[in-house]
């Protein structure tokens, strides 16, 4: 397995460097001449995104000759699991792009509603009959590829595409951005955003996390750029290509192993390398952080491309960070221009890596990032990453994303900078993921100074029988941490019976793990008789989870 010279989920530093950067120097302009006339297709832009006028060329030589077709107007898709947050900003985007869209999901949710609310028709439940009328099939990686209304679709003659496949599709419809890694790529992906917007206000978004500004988890613009998270668990993602390609890191997450199970994973750390190394170098410009070893050795021979971190030989260098509870600030230090001082409402080490990633992408993609720093200051995260619920009697609620040991310990790391008591409300995801790091989960979670641990969720995956909460448990007891096991009710029913003033409770998992969160704000607020709105967060789980 790679290892760590100095990550920026908190691994100390060595003195180890990389070779030297391949970017051209040369003085950037707000909208720079060294970019591309083309992008890596070519596709339809324009500026204006509620214009009613047909799109201009402008990214590309001519209309897109594509899958969907240059037409949208003549193209009917069909989403099977609509209601997954990548899957519905995908299905929104291409609405406004001019498709008819429809689509099919499970069960009923905030997703489902947001969509009608569009104008899209969605039915709850699946039937082969769905599939009759559309020129097009979409499904996310939790369909399988042998279900009823992809085979009913493929007897009709109609396209069936995986979602990483659609992506593709817009990736030569606009110029893009796109980021990827194991970590921090919804939070890199929504920096890039908020910046290329203060710069570029028609570009696109595609994220797999809710962005406020945006309202949601897509903006679609008539513009020649899109900014997209790039999901690096579907081994799809090594086909895709864009002009500028970011990396913020590798490590061991959706690795099958001896398990069976497929859906979202690759058989091995290798396969998930290679995968990360065919979509970089498919990129026509990249950029990587230089303090994880394992993507130096992947990725340093590319021709054009940059690193950043705080390793000493980084091309976009952060020197002089300060952290504090809610932010930080820090100065870049560039290979073309004068230092940038940046400051983040967005606190962790890891966020300042994710934005360094943002300035020195933008850069690569021929922008001067200096313009958006005051926009980079305003960006307060997206949904489900240190999400402050609210702070019910003293205490403070919060909620995060965190699946991987990586991840958990970063959130923890945070949350103990508050000086708080941290009481971290854990929900292992997936079996495979629990069966692989449940010890590296473990002794990550045994950085606060209380766990409760509740019911792994299985994202659609089959028990594995050696594998339970019990052992998470026994393990941070082991560590001297005070831990139990709980259900969703009943971890809700000890918290709000125990919290106390000076408390910081903080859920960790991709599931449902949330609704604790919400529901120990919403308690508090009934014995106050404050108003309680409604719930933040969408309840659906993110297809890329």
């Amino acid at each position: 397995m790679s290892t760590l010279r100095e990550t920026p989920l908190g691994t100390a530093p060595t003195d180890e460097t990389r070779p030297g950067s391949h970017l051209a120097t040369g003085p950037l302009q707000h909208r720079a001449d060294t970019a591309p006339a083309t992008a890596p297709g070519s596709g339809p832009v324009s500026t204006g995104a509620d214009s009613d006028t047909a799109p201009t060329t402008g990214a590309g030589s001519g209309p897109a000759t594509t899958v969907l077709g240059s037409d949208p107007a003549t193209t009917s898709l069909h989403f099977v699991g609509i209601g997954g947050v990548s899957m519905q900003a995908l299905a929104l985007w291409c609405q406004r792009e001019g498709f008819t869209v429809s689509g099919c999901d499970a069960t009923d949710s905030a997703s489902v509603q947001t969509l009608r609310e569009a104008g899209i028709h969605v039915t709850v439940g699946h039937d082969p009959a769905h599939a009759h009328d559309a020129d097009v099939l979409i499904h996310s990686m939790a369909v399988d590829g042998t279900h009823p209304e992809l085979a009913a679709g493929r007897a009709a003659g109609a396209t069936v595409l995986k979602r990483i496949e659609l992506l593709s599709e817009l990736f030569v419809r606009r110029r893009t951005l796109a980021v990827t890694g194991t970590h921090g790529k919804s939070t890199t992906t929504a920096m890039i955003a908020t910046m290329l917007l203060a710069l570029e206000p028609d570009s696109s978004v595609q994220l797999g996390a809710s962005l406020g500004p945006i309202n949601g988890a897509m903006r679609y613009g008539r513009g020649e750029w899109l900014t997209a998270e790039v999901d690096e668990s579907d081994p799809g993602f090594a086909d895709l290509r864009c002009e500028v390609a970011i990396v913020t890191n590798i490590e061991d997450d959706h690795i099958a192993g001896e398990f069976d199970e497929r859906r979202n994973y690759h058989a091995s750390l290798a396969d998930l390398e290679a995968a990360a190394r065919r979509f970089a170098l498919g990129a026509q410009r990249l950029v990587y952080c230089a303090d994880w070893t394992n993507l130096s050795a992947l990725l340093a021979d590319h021709g054009a491309s940059v690193t950043y971190g705080l390793d000493a030989g980084a091309d976009f260098r952060i020197e002089n960070l300060t952290l504090t509870a809610v932010g930080s600030t820090f100065t870049v230090h560039r290979p073309v221009g004068s230092p940038v001082h940046v400051t983040l409402s967005v606190p962790g080490r890891h966020n300042a890596f994710n934005a360094t990633a943002a300035i020195a992408a933008l850069s690569q993609a021929g922008f001067d990032p200096e313009p958006t720093l005051a926009a980079l200051a305003g960006f307060v995260g997206v949904g489900r990453r240190w999400q402050v619920h609210g702070t019910p009697r003293g205490a403070m609620v919060v909620d995060d994303y965190a699946v991987h040991p990586t991840e958990v310990r970063t959130v923890l790391e945070i949350a103990r900078n508050t000086g708080k008591r941290v009481r971290a409300v854990l929900q292992p995801h997936r079996w495979v993921r629990t069966a692989m790091h449940w010890r590296a989960l473990a002794d990550a979670a045994a950085l606060a100074d209380e766990v409760v641990v509740v019911d792994i969720y299985a994202a659609g995956e089959a028990p594995i029988a050696a594998v339970s909460t019990d052992m998470i448990v026994a393990r941070i007891e082991g560590a001297g941490v005070p831990a139990s096991s709980h259900t969703l009710a009943s971890a809700t029913a000890y918290l709000a019976a125990t919290l106390a003033e000076g408390d910081l409770v903080v859920t960790l998992g991709a599931g449902d793990v949330w609704r604790v969160a919400t529901a120990l704000v919403a308690e508090a607020d009934t014995a106050t008789g404050a108003a309680t709105g409604p719930d933040p967060v969408p309840d659906t789980v993110a297809d890329a989870e």
